[in-house]
């Protein structure tokens, strides 16, 4: 009788344990989808997990924006040094369907501190250093809705500390900021 009151204990002590393991059901896929969200589950440890709910990626801020031909924008999102090369990342948008080209001849940085001109660099081939390409010698971008392009340039000297940005066709980036 002593071991039928211990083997009910343990039963009992079980079906507890059991029945703290047990997490809520997860909540219908058709709830997640609403972006309803949802409490933390417990995990058994005494660790509260919280679901994650996907969110919409947005686009870095814009440093500067400028009209372009054919009702296109353009966000300058990056102007970084990294060692001896200057990087400049540009997204176009647009409403309708529209292209924009542009001859890496044209593309320039204005360094503003001693007002020279530097042109798009070129790889030991004799490449451009910029992309989309749109054959050997221009950029081709897609700008509806989104469309993303760099350039790279030799880097002004240490002491300049804005540059201006010159894409054809494009109002110019005036002063802008130097990452270094």
């Amino acid at each position: 009788m002593n071991i039928s009151r211990v083997a009910l204990a343990v039963a009992a002590a079980s079906g507890m344990t059991l029945s703290a393991c047990q997490q809520a059901p997860a909540p219908a896929a058709d709830e997640k989808l609403a972006g309803e969200a949802s409490a933390p589950a417990a995990t058994g440890n005494g660790v509260m997990r919280e679901e994650a709910v996907p969110t919409a990626t947005s686009s870095p801020a814009a440093i500067q924006s400028q009209p372009g031909p054919e009702g296109i924008t353009f966000d300058l999102l990056k102007v970084a040094v990294t060692g001896d090369i200057l990087t400049v990342t540009v997204n176009c948008k647009a409403e309708k369907n529209a292209w924009a080209y542009m001859k890496f001849e044209e593309i320039s940085v204005i360094d503003d501190t001693t007002s020279q001109r530097i042109g798009v660099l070129k790889d030991n081939a004799g490449a451009w250093m910029g992309s989309p390409l749109a054959g050997k010698d221009r950029i081709g971008l897609k700008c509806s809705p989104n469309g993303i392009l760099w350039v790279k340039f030799p880097a002004p000297p240490a002491g300049s500390k804005t540059v201006s940005i010159n894409l054809p066709g494009v109002a110019p980036f005036d002063g802008v900021p130097v990452t270094r």
